[in-house]
């Protein structure tokens, strides 16, 4: 069943009023789908709700617009405070550039410090105290001879030279006994 012409007039109506497809439903009558199913049947009916919706938008925001006029210009004694906060929240739903262009002027670094609900353990770790020895032992070298080739020039052999090489080992003492 399709809507007859002055369902079709009460809907824009309330669209217009409200710039809303619920309010335009309400008005004539009749269920928001109906209204949607029209809407997609008829080109004609689209462009005239999609136009009567930009209508009612546009009468939010005038009507918006008045009620923030009226607490700035004429404060009564008691502000309803939700009434214009709804004011403002229309205007800046509806009207473009209302609260003007943002602009980011600087840029802050910091630190962030998190503190968290659960204390950590303070966990010192304890190294052992090394004790270096002053003087190595003659246990603690290792020696050993390196024999080494001299020959002259020509490749002939002349003599042998003993070198001794001396290597200390390096450790900590774990236990010390008296």
């Amino acid at each position: 069943m399709r809507l007859n012409h002055d369902q079709k007039e009460q809907c824009l109506a309330g669209m217009r009023l409200l710039g809303t497809k619920k309010a335009g439903a309400l008005a004539a009558n009749i269920p928001i789908e109906k209204l949607n199913e029209e809407i997609k049947k008829s080109a004609v009916f689209k462009k005239r709700a999609n136009e009567a919706l930009t209508s009612g938008k546009s009468n939010l925001a005038d009507n918006a617009l008045e009620v923030i006029s009226t607490y700035a210009l004429n404060p009564p004694p008691k502000t309803d405070r939700n009434q214009l906060t709804a004011a403002i929240a229309l205007a800046n739903a509806f009207i473009p550039g209302f609260r003007g262009a943002t602009t980011v002027q600087g840029k802050i670094d910091h630190d962030v410090r998190v503190i968290t609900a659960v204390p950590r353990p303070n966990y010192q770790i304890i190294e052992p105290e090394k004790k270096l020895l002053d003087k190595p032992s003659n246990s603690m070298l290792k020696s050993s001879k390196k024999k080494v080739k001299i020959v002259d020039e020509q490749g002939n052999y002349i003599g042998t030279k003993v070198e001794t090489v001396e290597e200390a080992i390096e450790g900590e003492v774990i236990n010390e006994s008296s």
